[in-house]
């Protein structure tokens, strides 16, 4: 194992994390979740994989609640029946355990793409017959970290922590924008060299990418389809915040900075998922305002997205250049995707994941066995039938919670259906091209923000409350002292 720069700096700031508690923890876990070209740590044992600095810092979030017993015991609390979260957990704890025998049951029944990395850290461009490997592991410990990430968030927004997650997320989405902005100075000035520590991660990177004489827009990420897929996380957080006019000066800037760094980043991805969401938005919104329960942000998102935006593009195609440069680039993005090396690529990858989950007996290969270009494609041949019901579960308990979700502070509900929102489009961006079942940290913390939000705050029985020990209790009670008293479920 190696620890690289930017590892020692994430174990100090873990350090802070677990000293200063909670509303330390989480803003330093959010920003993490910006580095995914960065390695904090690399472990060439196996296979040459790199550990980001977010997954580093799950560790020290969930140390911070333990040493809590407030934190640990609503972090439990938020993964048990019948919450989104106990589904989650079942969802994840299946996953892991299919990791270690599903691989060995079907070993040589099918041809996969594996996931594991060589010694050279590259994934293989190979079929090869179905057989257990590295990332067979990697990926199971990284799922339980997300369900870990999940219930402790979970649980701190049920303990009243709800707007300071949200605040942390604005102030991510700001920092996002920032990087993007850096990543665009750098590539301009020819001075790309300076964004390498933290793009040191064993992951090919294309940085430097150019389409129609647009610059695709990286980030802190290895590619645009990341930037593009994160990037939508807080365009529809914020967005839906802003909405609901949520006390923050900074969401409608954030939504409209985001906003545009999408149209600019020349990702797929990223294109089409925004405008599903949008899609979805405009719904909400047509409901909201004929219930009566609309404001004056839901009217006037109407207006551009339905008015101002076919507008903008008919007086693009009065102008010849400017309208040719837009048709090239989604002629690019759109009509010949799938035309192109890469399209070609990953349309193998999911054909072979689908043969593979047949050729299972619908059962799937096993956690972190196959490589697929599609999350439904991942789901269904990775952990098979089962997983994949497991998994649809838990997102409709997780969808229902928000439309049953009528009492208790409205803030909490927005808050709670803007992350949500916030979760289908990762969830939209990893059908799309999604490489595997795990979804990433940013979806564990905006899923465990809306379960957290959409369930009842959770306090401790009084008898319970009188007999802890904790060395840190003091941050726990000043969240409980803004919270209803009602009884644990």
């Amino acid at each position: 194992m190696t620890i690289e720069p930017i590892g020692y700096i994430v174990l100090l700031l873990g350090a802070l994390s677990v000293v200063y508690g909670a509303r330390f923890a989480i803003g330093i876990l959010c920003l993490s979740t910006l580095f995914g070209a960065a390695a904090a740590l690399q472990l060439p044992a196996l296979g040459g994989g790199s550990i980001q600095p977010s997954h580093l810092l799950v560790l020290f979030f969930v140390a911070t609640a333990l040493l809590r017993p407030v934190e640990t015991q609503a972090a439990l609390a938020s993964i048990a029946y019948p919450s989104p979260g106990f589904w989650f957990a079942v969802y994840i704890l299946f996953s892991a355990v299919s990791a270690f025998f599903l691989p060995r049951i079907f070993a040589g029944a099918t041809l996969v793409y594996s996931s594991a990395r060589d010694a050279s850290g590259t994934m293989s461009t190979v079929a090869s017959p179905l057989a257990p490997g590295s990332s067979n592991f990697t990926q199971a410990v990284y799922l339980l970290g997300d369900l870990a990430c999940f219930a402790v968030v979970s649980g701190l927004a049920r303990l009243g922590y709800a707007r300071l997650i949200a605040r942390n997320l604005i102030m991510t989405a700001m920092a996002c924008l920032v990087l993007a902005l850096v990543d665009i100075g750098a590539f301009m000035t020819d001075q790309a060299e300076l964004l390498d520590f933290i793009r040191n991660a064993n992951y090919t990177m294309h940085t430097a990418e150019t389409i129609s004489g647009f610059k695709r827009i990286v980030g802190s990420f290895p590619e645009a389809s990341s930037y593009g897929s994160a990037a939508l996380v807080f365009f529809s957080f914020t967005l839906l915040l802003w909405l609901e006019r949520f006390p923050s000066r900074l969401t409608g800037l954030a939504t409209l900075s985001i906003g545009t760094t999408i149209i600019l980043c020349t990702s797929t991805t990223a294109y089409i998922g925004c405008l599903f969401v949008l899609c979805l938005v405009v719904l909400f919104s047509l409901k909201r305002l004929h219930g009566g329960r609309g404001t004056a942000p839901y009217a006037t998102f109407l207006v551009v997205t339905l008015f101002m935006v076919p507008c903008t593009i008919v007086a693009l195609m009065l102008i010849p250049d400017a309208w040719n440069s837009v048709t090239d680039l989604t002629s690019i993005t759109f009509a010949d995707k799938l035309q192109s090396q890469s399209g070609e690529e990953r349309t193998a990858w999911n054909t072979l994941a689908l043969v593979s989950f047949v050729e299972t007996a619908t059962f799937g290969a096993g956690l972190g066995t196959v490589r697929a270009s599609s999350f439904i494609a991942a789901l269904l041949s990775n952990v098979g039938l089962s997983g994949t019901v497991l998994f649809a579960v838990f997102l409709y308990s997780l969808l229902m919670a928000a439309g049953r979700h009528k009492s208790g502070a409205r803030e909490d509900r927005s808050i709670g259906i803007a992350a949500v929102l916030a979760s289908i489009a990762q969830i939209t961006s990893a059908t799309i091209s999604g490489s595997s079942t795990d979804l990433g940290l940013l979806f564990s913390i905006t899923a465990g923000l809306a379960t957290g939000c959409l369930d009842r705050p959770y306090v401790l029985p009084r008898r319970a409350a009188r007999s802890l020990t904790s060395p840190y209790p003091l941050e726990a009670s000043a969240s409980l002292m803004k919270t209803p008293m009602v009884s644990a479920r």
